[in-house]
């Protein structure tokens, strides 16, 4: 049918690497060349943002050994009583401009994160080089993916890869493959589709949302993807359980559903969703990144796991959205009842781990034969990327 096709960043330094119709650009990957000039040049380094990204870029940069000079923000977003006690010299755009004559400037927002920089040039005078870094994340929960690895595993994407049903899919796959083997952001920009599980319930029938879905919301966060889902339904479902471990984005997440006034229809749930009832570690970090660990630590607490089968207790679900930081493959593993009797709609976090994909799309495969998948990438940096698979516009077993 078809054949995974990689065409990645090439280097100076790169072999090609053939391996049948599998070829990889086997080279140093765009971070890594980023911060051996970031070094070279000797100049302030600059991250434009204060957010989670711009926190993030800075821990990653101090690990090379790279020191950050400062951070900007617009003149209009400055606001020193609110940042005093940041880590980092905070300046608004107009001050770095009369204390910098030269820099370096890293873009640490998902809006810098495209191709065209001339804007930022225009903004941004004294800087010798506007870039982004793409391998943030990485770390933790987040793994690395080497081309050396899709090679070895090419078999195994080469068969998540003829599953996909439509061309977007197969695209979306190759960029987030190229993205993550050479640390390259660029190859997603194409392929970016917003909101995140929704943006395409008016293009793909398959995806296509109900007057009456019954949701279940894993890593419900703070409420960010209830709130799509209410906007792109207007609100007409009938039930949604809103599974978050993490103290507090519970909170969080507790005070918007009472805002969005869905909590007669809402359930909370404060656990972690897993393949058996029990007590697991748990990082609490009150961030998108807090998740399930192995071992004891700072910010570890015991929590509370259980399985979404438990969970319904064989009441029904339409729709289930998974991002539990890398423990997808064993909360799928404690829905399997629900998934046969209702063949929910699934949309799951594959970006975790390196073998995601081919795990998770093999799992559902022997699990229900007939789903059938669709992938998407959600965010202009390898994360988010999302795995569908659905039975819907298919004959529903009496």
């Amino acid at each position: 049918m078809f054949t995974l096709r990689i065409a990645l960043f090439v280097h100076k330094y790169s072999i090609f690497a053939p391996m049948g119709k599998l070829n990889i650009v086997v080279g140093k990957s765009k971070d890594e060349t980023l911060t051996e000039e970031l070094k070279r040049s000797g100049l302030p380094v600059v991250l434009y943002g204060i957010g989670l990204i711009a926190d993030t870029t800075r821990i990653f940069l101090q690990e090379k050994g790279i020191r950050v000079s400062c951070r900007v923000v617009d003149d209009k977003y400055l606001d020193p009583a609110a940042h005093h006690a940041d880590s980092d010299h905070i300046l608004s755009i107009s001050q770095l401009q009369k204390e910098f004559s030269a820099y370096n400037l890293l873009l640490c927002f998902f809006g810098g994160y495209k191709n065209d920089l001339q804007p930022y040039r225009q903004l941004f005078p004294g800087a010798r080089m506007i870039d982004f870094l793409s391998s943030i994340y990485e770390g933790g929960a987040l793994q690395s993916m080497e081309s050396s690895y899709v090679l070895a595993h090419k078999p195994a994407f080469d068969s998540v890869y003829e599953l996909l049903e439509d061309s977007l899919s197969q695209d979306s796959m190759e960029a987030y493959i190229n993205a993550k083997i050479n640390k390259d952001a660029s190859y997603l920009f194409p392929f970016v589709r917003r909101p995140q599980y929704f943006s395409e319930i008016d293009q793909v029938p398959a995806l296509k949302l109900h007057q009456n879905e019954v949701f279940v919301n894993c890593g419900a966060f703070t409420g960010d993807t209830i709130k799509d889902f209410l906007e792109v339904t207007s609100c007409h479902f009938d039930k949604i359980y809103a599974c978050e471990p993490d103290s507090a984005n519970l909170q969080k997440l507790t005070r918007f559903i009472q805002s969005a006034g869905i909590a007669e229809r809402t359930e909370i749930v404060p656990k972690c969703i897993s393949d058996k009832a029990g007590t697991v570690n748990f990082l609490n970090q009150g961030s998108m990144l807090s998740h399930k660990t192995e071992a004891p630590g700072p910010g570890v607490v015991a929590m509370q796991a259980d399985t979404i089968d438990n969970i319904l207790n064989s009441r029904p679900a339409s729709l289930i959205v998974m991002d539990v930081e890398g423990n997808e493959l064993k909360a799928l593993e404690g829905a399997r009842k629900t998934i046969l009797a209702h063949q929910p709609l699934l949309a799951l976090a594959a970006y975790h781990k390196k073998d995601d994909l081919p795990v998770l799309t093999s799992f559902l495969k022997n699990l229900l034969p007939a789903y059938r998948f669709y992938f998407r990438v959600h965010k202009p940096m390898a994360i988010d990327a999302v795995l569908y698979a659905s039975t819907r516009n298919e004959p529903v077993p009496a």
